[in-house]
């Protein structure tokens, strides 16, 4: 098979899982499920689960020393606070709405790579940030009037995953994806343990459903869908990845309106349809990675 279209598997199989974190972890939270409780227990499970399949495919060793530290910095405090802005921000808004603009994130992939000279200025990249925040401006409007403390937790995932996305292509090329997961998801598994203790929030009477859904979300919107980003990320670039990766938000939006009824205004589908639009129109008519 075509490394590209191998690459763009990973992406599409890594944007659908993580698209049903939102519907997954709010099952979690109708069973008494915190924020801090469920990431420690995904990121958690996620490492040790990830670490078996490492030592039984003779794959797991401890990489160069600054690429365990940048690992460690990236888990511990970029994906960290990236996760917990996102899975509070569902506590606020809509998940709709929250998802699509946690997921203007490509636009700040695009914009992070042209400002430190990584890629070419072209034609379709300015299109597609312009629409992209023509797009976010209507998104972000009509919720205004809602939590403004939601959007700005949304709006800022989208920013730390950018960060993550173009460290991670840059400084932990050589990694597997597999074994930069591992060490991502065990120092984000830290970093919410110790927060944990420290806010009291780990508290683990859960039911068996609780249990079920964080596990999910876990074994399926954690350990899969990191490995599937990471080897796309090796095989297309963080630009061409981070556009596959719009159907994350296209798979929660639809999830979210089947399940939980939730519907988005004229202004919001627009909005939304102009993100999409600017992120796949890069991917078509940019040039692939060499």
């Amino acid at each position: 098979m075509n490394n590209q279209w191998l690459g763009s598997i990973f992406a599409l199989i890594s944007a659908v899982c993580f698209g049903l974190i939102p519907i997954f972890a709010r099952f979690a939270y109708a069973n008494g499920v915190s924020v801090q409780g469920l990431l420690f227990v995904r990121f958690l499970s996620a490492f040790i689960l990830m670490g078996i399949f490492l030592q039984l495919t003779s794959e797991i060793h401890i990489p160069a020393r600054n690429q365990f530290w940048t690992l460690m910095a990236l888990g511990g405090i970029v994906y960290s606070l990236g996760a917990i802005l996102y899975f509070t921000s569902f506590l606020y808004i809509p998940v709709s709405a929250a998802v699509l603009i946690a997921n203007a994130y490509p636009a700040f992939v695009i914009a992070g790579s042209l400002a430190l000279k990584w890629e070419k200025l072209s034609v379709p990249i300015i299109f597609s940030l312009l629409v992209a925040l023509i797009g976010l401006v209507l998104l972000v409007d009509p919720v205004l009037s809602g939590s403004i403390i939601g959007i700005l937790m949304a709006f800022f995932t989208g920013i730390t995953y950018a960060v993550y996305v173009l460290v991670n292509t840059r400084l932990l090329k050589g990694l597997t994806g597999e074994l930069n997961a591992f060490y991502l998801i065990g120092a984000s598994s830290v970093s919410f343990g110790i927060f944990g203790l420290l806010t009291g929030e780990l508290n683990f009477a859960w039911n068996f459903e609780a249990w079920l859904w964080a596990m999910v979300i876990s074994l399926v919107c954690t350990a899969l869908a990191i490995t599937m980003l990471l080897r796309a990320l090796r095989i297309l670039g963080p630009s061409r990845t981070s556009i596959l990766g719009t159907l994350e938000p296209a798979t929660a939006v639809i999830a979210a309106s089947i399940i939980f009824n939730e519907s988005l205004s004229i202004a919001q589908w627009i909005g939304g349809l102009l993100i999409l639009l600017a992120m796949i129109s890069a991917a078509i008519l940019s040039k692939p990675k060499n």
